[in-house]
């Protein structure tokens, strides 16, 4: 008898639990589903400002133009203004014609350090190329050819002077003549100006030339024996028809030193003779025969 009592009290415990589950179970069918969001804390960006920076790489020399900057987003911090040039609270123009002291990577801050402007110690050393030198000739509107030289243009350099023809010491003729002494020279200045963004004409007094240590001095005794003169050379430059190995045209050599007389010039100016005021004659001896040849 205990035995069937405890069956059934074991029976109802079971059927009790199985009806507790299944109506738990259609409860939670009926109840809406409740994602779980997980709150994400965003963080209020930084302000910035806009700084100039290098559009490209800058090598120490290069003259700072407009292509060479840009602008570029940066974080607001102290005393930025200060340590960078900050859009609308410098005018860009201040940079312009500035050249650079120490090479800045393309995307790198532009910063005063790293220019030297005109008028500031070492500016001219930078402007120049490595192994050249500079050295400066007085000009005028005539031989600085009417104020149409730009730093950055390419000139020849012409030496104008009185020479002595023939005879003894000081019973000789003068005559008059030019000559090209140095080509494809390059001009850093004129004046204390190297901006060649500026493309007034003027009258400049004086020209600075970007020269080898030989050819500064050639051009340093030149100033004491005549007058120099400048003459502007083309941008374009002179392509000869042959081609090279690999099918691009073969650059012409340019004549190079030259000089002119006054008797090339003028038909009324004698040609120059020997020092005797005749014509050098040499005797040549040809396969047995004597022929003589005259010489101007």
């Amino acid at each position: 008898m205990a035995r069937k009592l405890i069956l059934v009290m074991f029976a109802l415990l079971i059927a009790g639990s199985t009806v507790w589950f299944v109506r738990n179970w259609a409860g939670n069918q009926n109840q809406p589903v409740i994602n779980q969001v997980t709150e994400l804390k965003v963080e209020k960006a930084r302000p910035t400002v806009e700084i100039l920076v290098a559009a490209a790489n800058l090598p120490a020399g290069t003259l700072v133009r407009d292509e060479h900057v840009t602008w570029q987003p940066w974080p607001e911090g102290e005393e930025i203004e200060e340590k960078y040039v900050v859009k609308d609270k410098r005018p860009l123009e201040d940079l312009m014609g500035t050249v650079v002291r120490q090479g800045i990577a393309s995307g790198e801050p532009i910063t005063d350090g790293r220019l030297v402007k005109p008028g500031q110690s070492g500016f001219l050393a930078a402007v120049l190329k490595p192994g050249t030198r500079a050295i400066s000739i007085e000009v005028n509107a005539t031989s600085g050819v009417a104020g149409f030289v730009f730093p950055g243009d390419r000139v020849d350099l012409i030496l104008t002077l009185n020479v002595s023809q023939g005879g003894e010491e000081g019973e000789g003729t003068m005559s008059r003549a030019s000559e090209t002494i140095l080509t494809d020279v390059r001009v850093v200045a004129m004046d204390q100006s190297t901006n060649d963004q500026d493309q007034q004409a003027s009258v400049r007094g004086v020209a600075t030339l970007e020269v080898s240590p030989k050819e500064a001095e050639i051009v340093s005794l030149s100033r004491e024996l005549g007058r120099l003169s400048l003459s502007l050379r083309s941008i374009a430059r002179i392509e000869d028809t042959q081609k090279s190995k690999d099918g691009n045209p073969v650059m012409k050599k340019e004549r190079g030193k030259g000089y002119t007389r006054d008797s090339d010039v003028s038909a009324l100016i004698s040609p120059p003779v020997g020092g005797t005021g005749v014509a050098k004659k040499v005797n040549i001896y040809r396969a047995g025969t004597l022929e003589q040849q005259s010489f101007e």
